[in-house]
């Protein structure tokens, strides 16, 4: 470009902006976006084809996997079953599993080039993984593991297994997950249960820090520890909810507690955290009580603050207002403060003017009253047919069908177990559309001997059931 006269002050920058600077900015962004629109489409193609591999690898690992079970798997009722303990399943086979790309891997003992050539002509294919046995396999793994067992069995709830939450057979090892899990506890389970090379330790090496606080009242919610101070020797605490919500309360089995240190820093107290979870309603106007483990025969309580959290809901099960629930209590190991300690009072909403004495005694006749009368359809417990469970009560009714019945069709049954096991009230919910059907369910659920009852607050209540009779010809 020709410049015929010079540029005033300050114009040359204003050049250099306009028409070099910003038009190179915008070619290095374009450059830049369009190397990611780039990088981020590469890699989406990469998982996709990634996906797409995997799945055919699968497809692939199956049909091995069913040639082995027709080759080696033992005779079960409808077909055949394959695993690394069926009878005819060969020595050298030590485990089998799907790598992370859905081939299938075979481990094996001896020469693996014997083995592969012996396997590729067996089962018709190359198409699969040779792991030699460098490691163990998983039927050396399922070895260990019975033995293991057994010496759980023998040593359950004794403080070194109070501190196991679980054990299973991974691919190349045995996992034990502990509640601490210091060398010092790893160190103690080898010595007091079992000692393997093949055993893999995992869980909290130290105490997760965890600062968190919450409200012990809340959309009519309240949650209490029975006293206010515990021993530091103590093996649970009981926490009360309180329900005077309007409506009803959802509650569960997890928790968490938290402790102060000496620091002042706030930390989780290791508890076993493999719940069986089992919901219980709380109906308004109810209390429930909880009971918290501490385990002090796992590791030791120091005196001092501590936190528990509990989550409730409000409502339709599933649906209803989540609430996360929190309060205090303290452990002490002074003799002295442990005989001051007293019950936590009730929440002044709940006794509307009444001593606690008063409002004890108007619950425990509310809850008998309701125990005598009301028909719960989910208890805490449900009835059991004598100890033998759903398919106990459904072979007693497939046993009492009258045989030369040339009929087919369903009926439901509705009926009432009593507090003493019997059943009561007796009717049909859904006919099968004929009348002789219907006659002859109704007479085979009345025919019932006296069930195991249900359960609501340790007591014995009346239980709503519904059964399907079926008829074949």
């Amino acid at each position: 470009m020709l410049i015929e006269k010079p540029f005033k002050k300050g114009e040359i920058m204003g050049y250099l902006l306009r028409y070099i600077i910003l038009p190179l900015c915008a070619l290095c962004v374009m450059i830049v976006f369009q190397s990611c629109k780039q990088t981020v489409s590469e890699k989406q193609e990469e998982v996709k084809v990634s996906e797409c591999l995997r799945e055919k690898n699968e497809g692939v690992s199956m049909r091995i996997l069913k040639k082995m079970e027709c080759l080696y798997g033992d005779d079960i009722s409808g077909g055949k079953a394959f695993s690394v303990d069926s009878k005819s399943c060969p020595d050298y086979i030590g485990g089998v599993y799907l790598d992370d790309s859905g081939r299938l891997v075979i481990q094996i003992k001896g020469d693996s080039l014997v083995v592969r050539k012996r396997l590729e002509k067996e089962l018709g294919t190359v198409d699969f993984i040779i792991e030699p046995g460098l490691c163990y396999t998983q039927k050396e793994l399922l070895r260990i593991n019975d033995e293991l067992v057994g010496r759980w069995r023998e040593l359950e709830g004794t403080p070194v297994m109070k501190n196991v939450q679980s054990a299973g057979v991974c691919i190349h090892d045995i996992q034990i997950d502990l509640m601490v899990n210091t060398p010092e506890k790893q160190q103690e389970f080898r010595e007091k249960v079992m000692d393997s090379p093949a055993f893999r330790f995992t869980g909290s090496r130290e105490a997760v820090l965890n600062d968190e606080e919450g409200v012990n009242d809340v959309a009519g919610v309240s949650i209490r520890p029975e006293y206010t101070v515990y021993s530091t020797e103590a093996d649970k605490v009981k926490f009360i909810i309180y329900n005077h919500s309007g409506e009803l309360l959802h509650c569960g089995t997890r928790y968490v507690i938290t402790y102060e240190d000496v620091d002042g820093t706030w930390r989780e107290l290791p508890i076993n955290n493999i719940f069986l979870d089992t919901e219980y309603g709380v109906s308004n106007e109810e209390r429930w009580e909880f009971v918290a483990d501490l385990y002090p025969d796992v590791h030791p309580n120091r005196a001092g603050r501590y936190r528990f959290f509990y989550d409730v809901s409000l409502g339709d099960v599933g649906f209803g207002r989540k609430i996360g629930m929190m309060t205090e209590f303290y452990l002490s190991d002074k003799p002295e403060e442990l005989e001051r300690a007293v019950k936590t009072p009730v929440p002044e909403v709940l006794l509307k003017g009444m001593t606690e004495k008063e409002y004890y005694e108007r619950e425990k006749r509310r809850l008998e009253d309701r125990l005598r009368t009301e028909v719960f359809t989910l208890p805490d417990k449900m009835p059991d047919f004598q100890g033998k469970g759903a398919e106990g009560f459904m072979d007693y009714i497939t046993s009492v069908i009258p045989e030369g019945l040339d009929k087919e069709g369903r009926s439901v049954i509705a009926f009432i177990i009593e507090r003493d096991g019997s059943v009561n009230d007796v009717r049909v919910l859904r006919s099968s559309g004929d009348e002789q059907l219907d006659t002859e369910a109704l007479r085979i659920i009345k025919s019932f001997p006296k069930w195991l009852p249900g359960e609501y607050r340790k007591q014995p209540v009346r239980v709503q059931y519904i059964v399907p009779v079926n008829f074949r010809k």
